[in-house]
């Protein structure tokens, strides 16, 4: 009797944990049924591609004119680059391979030759492209302060996002399909007149123009001071009128790098560019650490945008959104509604039938699956799971599935009740008998759970672990704590009990 009294101690305990888990933290609903958008995005790895092979054609060029093949021309394109070179091509093609090894096949056509990525080397490229892609938009996903959200792949160049709660599309395209390239250039001349800048740039090497949001252009140089990459924090800021601006941090090797080069161009310009466009160009008025503000004609939304962009990190590529769906709560309210009907109806028929069937056997198991239902729903609040809707219908089978169990191990007390045994032990042994079985159910289950939890579809995976999370809870409530019962009402001969 002590025994059962520790049984009975440990299920009251696990009770109540569950019961103020249930209270105290909240179950996270998913898009299905808390509304908010999905995101369909084209990952555009062929303009990665080509300004990987921009790269690698300034390599080639600069090896080749060291080695004594001057290059004439080159062109660059995602198929490849195509060099004209100044000496004998075979000759080229095996100082080519002696420096890049097995990166690149290289072909001969007459005095040009065709260098391209081998195709083990551009397969690893793009899965690097697109796997760089879903962890930068992971990132501002998680800054964005989404709960339970969705990136994952969708074939080979496209990714899906799921963002539920959210309900602004226009904040989403912003703030996902932005590349966010941030660089701080040395400005060399500033005028409203594009063509005299581009007169100008031919006196120097590595520049470029850049158009300004304030309607100028800048000759800057082309090799940044400083990138996004560079930083280590980015917040909402203001600058000296208390207009809204972005405040960033830096690497130490970065913030090193970035005093150096702010004592020595004191008094001379410096532009903050966005996806190359100079958002500003201000005047380096001291020796400037690794703190500082982006400032520009931004308005308080597009500084927090910014701030969730730039802790993200920048794209590899651009992207282009395919597709934009927003779902709103109602529909989920009426799946939760149903969803709660057919629980309420579920357990009323299920207790009919197990009363009519089993007397007072019937009641512990109808309190079992009670008791299973509250484990299944504290479990998916502690784990901070996701509630989707078919996660819901995965409520209702585990129902079954814990029904199920009890209803194997009656017919087995039954059996041991025809043959002679008392009570007490028919209890007992139907329980040992029934036991393999249900275990090897249960594992069953479990397995498929995991096996349907490598899915990345959200409404797959929340399946999956209310399918897990329901099995364990099964095994406590229907085995572990009908057995309990059980033993508990037939040692006290409260009631006439018979199954």
């Amino acid at each position: 009797m002590q025994r059962l009294r520790l049984h009975l101690l440990l299920i009251v305990l696990v009770t109540a944990l569950a019961l103020w888990t249930v209270f105290t933290k909240p179950v996270n609903y998913g898009l299905d049924l808390k509304g908010g958008i999905e995101i369909v995005i084209y990952t555009e790895v062929e303009k990665a591609l080509l300004v990987q092979y921009e790269k690698y054609a300034t390599s080639l060029v600069d090896l080749l004119n060291k080695k004594g093949f001057p290059v004439l021309d080159y062109k660059v394109s995602p198929e490849g680059i195509t060099l004209k070179i100044l000496g004998d091509p075979k000759k080229v093609k095996e100082i080519i391979k002696d420096n890049f090894g097995r990166l690149f096949e290289v072909e001969i056509k007459g005095d040009l030759l065709v260098v391209k990525l081998t195709e083990e080397e551009l397969k690893k490229f793009k899965e690097t492209v697109i796997n760089q892609t879903i962890e930068v938009l992971r990132k501002r996903v998680d800054n964005l302060g989404v709960a339970q959200a969705v990136v994952t792949r969708l074939g080979d160049k496209y990714i899906y996002i799921e963002l539920p709660g959210v309900l602004d599309p226009q904040r989403a395209k912003e703030i996902i399909g932005k590349t966010a390239k941030l660089e701080f250039l040395p400005v060399l001349e500033v005028s409203k007149d594009k063509s005299y800048l581009e007169n100008l740039a031919r006196k120097y090497k590595n520049v470029k123009i850049l158009e300004g949001e304030d309607g100028l252009y800048y000759l800057v140089e082309a090799s940044p001071v400083i990138t996004g990459s560079d930083l280590t924090d980015a917040y909402p800021s203001s600058d000296n009128f208390g207009r809204p601006a972005v405040g960033f941090t830096l690497s130490p090797e970065a913030a090193q790098r970035f005093a150096q080069f702010t004592q020595t161009h004191i008094g001379k310009r410096m532009a903050i560019v966005l996806d190359n466009k100079v958002v500003s160009a201000p005047v380096i008025q001291a020796k400037i650490y690794d703190k500082g503000i982006i400032t520009g004609r931004f308005t308080l939304q597009e500084v927090k945008n910014l701030v969730v962009i730039l802790k993200g990190g920048a794209l590899p590529t651009d992207l282009r959104i395919e597709e934009i769906r927003v779902i709103g709560p109602l529909l989920g309210k009426e799946a939760i509604r149903h969803g709660i009907l057919a629980f309420v109806g579920g357990v009323i028929l299920l207790t009919l039938i197990l009363v009519w069937r089993y007397k007072v056997a019937g009641f512990t198991a109808t309190l079992a699956v009670f008791h299973n239902a509250l484990l299944l729903w504290s479990g998916l609040a502690l784990l901070g799971a996701t509630l989707t809707l078919p996660g819901i219908a995965g409520i209702i089978l585990n129902m079954g599935i814990a029904v199920d169990s009890n209803v194997l191990i009656f017919e087995r007390v039954k059996e041991e009740l025809r043959k002679g045994a008392n009570l007490l032990k028919a209890v007992d042994l139907g329980y040992k008998r029934a036991l393999s079985a249900i275990i090897d159910s249960h594992i069953t289950l479990l397995v498929a759970a995991l096996i349907l939890s490598q899915f990345d579809a959200g409404p797959v995976k929340g399946f999956a672990v209310v399918l897990a999370i329901g099995t364990i809870a099964s095994f406590f409530s229907n085995v572990y704590m009908s057995k309990v019962l059980l033993d508990f009402i037939a040692r006290k001969r409260w009631v006439k009990f018979s199954i």
